[in-house]
């Protein structure tokens, strides 16, 4: 696999530039080449619970050079595809400062908790480190009543420098289980949207762009569904990841043991 051939690179960030708030070796180094190359680097996460200037920043104190307009997160894209489909809409939030920044930068009525009286148009679920029993039964009873379900990402784990964590699909399960029978959208990979606002941003074609990630289910489903090369790294979820690769569906273009490897191939 040539490298050298694509413009646009499109990272994962957890568990593949970065663990956490650990640098994963040799990621900056790769950075740095494809920075040389004058690629087009992009960053990709489902990760809602920040906002991409924040993304940017942790990635600065890293000592990677990254700006706001590089990073697409599905809270970002949640908030764009919404305003496009449901513009002004009242929205109760099981989310954190990256989801809410980023529907109110949008337009949308923020229904709080406490708010018994405004009606719930949209129950938009990511990320909550601070999930309680009382927000659950709040975007319920909204869902209950009519409101639509959406989820910016139903990524089971959150990988970090201690191991896995719960991800956003553990609040969107718990919804499903209270009988809310699924989410009616998911924006976040495999979605392909992300990367089709990614190839429209920077005016490239599918076959000039790849997708690094360590997860087959997600980064690399998107890909596929995007019509984009792509890559697994081991690092991250990605050893557990390959077990879920079928020898009938589609495969990574290129399996590495870490984004480090990266550099053999530019």
């Amino acid at each position: 696999m040539n490298l050298k051939e694509f413009q646009v690179f499109i990272f994962d960030l957890d568990g593949v530039i970065y663990l956490g708030n650990v640098l994963i070796p040799g990621a900056k180094e790769v950075l740095e080449k494809l920075k040389k190359q004058k690629k087009t680097i992009f960053y990709l996460t489902n990760n809602a619970t920040q906002t991409r200037a924040k993304f940017a920043e942790k990635l600065q104190k890293m000592g990677i050079p990254a700006r706001p307009e590089q990073i697409v997160t599905s809270a970002y894209t949640t908030a764009q595809i919404l305003q496009r489909t449901y513009p002004k809409a009242s929205v109760y939030i099981i989310g954190e400062e990256g989801l809410i920044t980023e529907l109110k930068e949008a337009g949308f009525r923020i229904v709080s908790e406490e708010d018994m009286e405004t009606p719930v148009d949209l129950v938009v679920v990511g990320l909550d480190r601070d999930l309680t029993y009382r927000k659950l039964a709040k975007a319920l009873t909204a869902i209950v009543k009519g409101a639509k379900f959406i989820a910016t990402n139903i990524d089971p784990t959150l990988p970090t420098e201690q191991g896995l964590l719960p991800g956003a699909g553990c609040m969107v399960a718990a919804l499903n289980a209270a009988g809310c029978g699924g989410p009616e959208m998911v924006i976040g990979k495999p979605n392909p949207c992300m990367i089709e606002f990614i190839l429209e941003k920077s005016n490239q074609l599918p076959a000039a762009s790849v997708i690094i990630g360590d997860r087959y289910s997600t980064d690399v489903q998107a890909g596929v569904n995007a019509h984009i090369s792509t890559i697994l790294v081991k690092t991250g979820t990605g050893s557990q990841e390959i077990a879920k690769i079928s020898p009938s569906g589609p495969k990574p273009d290129l399996i590495l043991e870490s984004v480090a490897n990266l550099l053999e191939y530019l």
